[in-house]
């Protein structure tokens, strides 16, 4: 049954978007909900302008460094900092009207059992504009 379960996709790795919309943007973030330990997941951030941001700064809560390994992110960040609230990173302007992609891929560890928030927050220099609340479940 747990085989079936799991080829039907039960356990896997389809993608989810949680969009938050403020005043200024709208932060979208595709990424699966539920993994297994050791599979290979992409993740999308789109930030779309309604406002210019002049100093855009994308926080990934901890939840999204527990026991997972970042691979690739496109485009590269001006600025990266990781620490106790997660993982910070700056870009470039974004015009009103705009919108900046961020590709990021990633490895869940396969030892990796759990469920946790994996919290998105968009920054414009240090007010916050727009808040994706997310939670992702691990599964053996």
């Amino acid at each position: 049954m747990i085989v079936l379960a799991a080829l039907l996709g039960v356990f896997g790795q389809e993608s989810t978007t949680t969009v938050a919309a403020g005043r200024r943007a709208v932060l979208s973030v595709d990424a699966p909900s539920h993994l297994r330990g050791g599979l290979l997941f992409q993740a999308r951030f789109e930030i779309h302008a309604k406002r210019r941001l002049v100093h855009p700064r994308l926080v990934l809560s901890s939840g999204w460094l527990e026991s997972m390994t970042q691979n690739t992110l496109i485009p590269m960040p001006l600025s990266e900092n990781s620490g106790p609230k997660g993982l910070s990173m700056s870009f470039e302007e974004v015009p009103a009207g705009d919108t900046l992609t961020i590709w990021s891929e990633w490895q869940v560890n396969p030892t990796n059992v759990a469920r946790r928030s994996e919290g998105v927050t968009l920054f414009d220099g240090s007010t916050r504009v727009a808040t994706a609340e997310r939670t992702l479940t691990v599964f053996p």
